[in-house]
């Protein structure tokens, strides 16, 4: 390893740090993650950490988050040094090299490990009546007795006062079966669109970018929220996608799979591994990484339970051919 880069010399495009210190401490963190390391850079690593107490508060302090000990063994503080250690070689300088390359994505997942990503934001504890964490699914009995299915990692805020019917889905996914009362419409709003019925059972999921309406029975309307346009009426079977540009033709997808997660499944067909991966981590309860480009766009097919996320992230690993690394407080790195 360059010493330059030690010292937070990055390419230009690499992930920086606000503080030079803990950038130089994830820059040192990274190369130390995968062991053995020549004497050379742990000699490196001793000097920086010894030049400045702060390089060792800041080292240690990534080192310890989540309370993972494991990491504490797999530094170079806690390696002894022995006269057998291998010379650096060509070939392991340009593995430690090509780390700098995930150091953005790894350096995501331990802030995630602290709690930051993982617990709800303040405005969303004061606006939800009702939230589900990673892998917890609920069913909840909505005062007009329809009934509500929030999956994992979702909430929802209420409104039935005066006659009205009214949820907002604040985030994630929700089935639900609607009791019949035409004078009273029920509707779901979400991220870019809203739904009007008056008994149906449909499924509603907002991720951010789109909103993603299926009717299982009945009837209902999907409009945009804003600005106002089209409005799509279903008829069983239809899905419909609502984004910041407007509403999507409806689309017939397999009703089996669409449903799949109220049964506590996960059913895909030739789907990106990206696109899995996104999925799954929203059933985990820390972060998932997949780092780098060369798996993002494999093509994956499978039926797994989403109560074991771990099993299925390392199923599909095996497809694609990416090497699995398990970290501490349940962070899984792909690559």
């Amino acid at each position: 390893m360059e010493q330059d880069k030690a010292d937070g010399g990055q390419d230009a495009g690499a992930y920086r740090h606000a503080d030079p210190i803990t950038d130089e401490a994830l820059t040192w963190f990274v190369t130390l993650l995968d062991a053995p390391v020549d004497p050379h850079t742990r000699a490196a690593y001793q000097a920086w950490r010894n030049r400045d107490p702060r390089h060792a508060a800041a080292f240690d302090r990534l080192s310890s988050l989540g309370s993972m000990p494991e990491l504490q063994a797999a530094t170079l503080a806690h390696h002894p040094q022995t006269a057998s250690s291998p010379p650096a070689t060509r070939s392991a300088t340009r593995r430690r090299s090509g780390r700098f390359g995930w150091r953005a994505s790894l350096a995501a997942a331990l802030l995630l490990a602290i709690g930051v990503h993982l617990q709800p934001t303040l405005a969303l504890r004061l606006t939800a009546d009702h939230r589900t964490a990673a892998g917890e699914r609920r069913e909840i009995a909505l005062p007009d007795r329809s009934l509500l299915i929030l999956d994992t990692d979702s909430a929802v805020a209420l409104d039935f006062a005066e006659g009205r019917r009214h949820v907002r889905l604040l985030r994630g996914q929700a089935y639900f079966d609607v009791v019949s009362d035409p004078a009273h419409p029920f509707r779901v709003t979400a991220g870019f669109s809203e739904v009007e019925v008056t008994g149906t059972a449909f499924t509603v999921r907002s991720d951010g970018g789109q909103d993603a309406v299926f009717l299982e029975r009945g009837r209902v309307s999907v409009s945009r929220r804003e600005p106002p346009g089209r409005t799509v009426t279903l008829v069983p079977g239809d899905r419909v996608t609502a984004t910041v540009d407007g509403l999507s033709a409806p689309a017939r997808p397999d009703p089996a799979v669409a449903l799949a997660w109220k049964d506590g499944r996960y059913v895909f067909h030739d789907q990106p591994f990206a696109a899995i991966v996104d999925t799954i981590r929203r059933y985990h309860g820390a972060p998932i990484v997949l780092i780098g480009d060369r798996l993002a766009g494999a093509r994956v097919s499978g039926n797994y339970r989403l109560d074991d996320p771990i099993t299925a992230i390392r199923s599909l690993a095996d497809v694609v051919g990416a090497r699995v690394t398990e970290l501490p407080a349940g962070i899984i790195l792909l690559r």
